[in-house]
This record gives structure tokens, sequence and C-alpha cells, in this order.
């Protein structure tokens, strides 16, 4: 991820969550010391990784990644959408058409 301003918005998130790296290390089945390698030696996590450790900071993976919440019901949209190409095609056509009336 390019824009570092994430690991920020996820060290202010770990320090609202008043727990330590280590057991939202291990809450999120990593080793003992994966949050403090994101956050203190820069490594990049897998999308799965930072999805367990943002459920088990009960952050947003989009608030951590982006700096913006969207709503669950935007969130499912995206996701399903995501799993079909022709179905993301069609709201894509549907949204350009209302966009332009």
């Amino acid at each position: 991820m390019a824009d570092e301003a994430w690991r920020k918005r996820l060290e202010d998130a770990l320090k609202r969550s008043g727990r330590s790296k280590r057991e939202i290390s291990m809450k999120a089945g990593k080793g003992a010391g994966y949050v403090h390698s994101i956050l203190s030696e820069g490594k990049d996590p897998t999308i799965e990784s930072l999805i367990a450790v943002c459920r088990e900071l009960n952050v947003s993976l989009t608030w951590i990644v982006y700096g913006f919440e969207i709503s669950p019901a935007t969130e499912q949209l995206l996701s399903l959408i995501e799993q079909n190409p022709e179905d993301r095609a069609a709201v894509l056509q549907i949204l350009q058409k209302r966009e332009k009336a």
C-alpha cells in the first residue's frame, strides 16, 4: 500500500482499544509480534491478515486503508458486484445512465 497514512490509523485504533500489539496479534491468529512488525518494522500485511487485525480492533478495513467509512449495505453491495464482472458492468451502466439524467 503506497499511502502510509493507514499505519497511523491502525496505530490510533490500537491505542483506542487499550490492548497490546501482542494481544491483537494473537487474537487475530498471527504470531505474537505481527502487529509490531506492521507498525514498527514497515511489514506489509496480506489483506486477509489485516482484516483479522481490524476485526480484533473493531474497526473497518475501509477506515484503516482509505480513511473513510462505508455503510454495511454499501460494503455488501461492493462485495457482491466484485464477485461477478457482468453484474458489476450492469450496475455501473445503470448508475451512469442515472448520472446523465
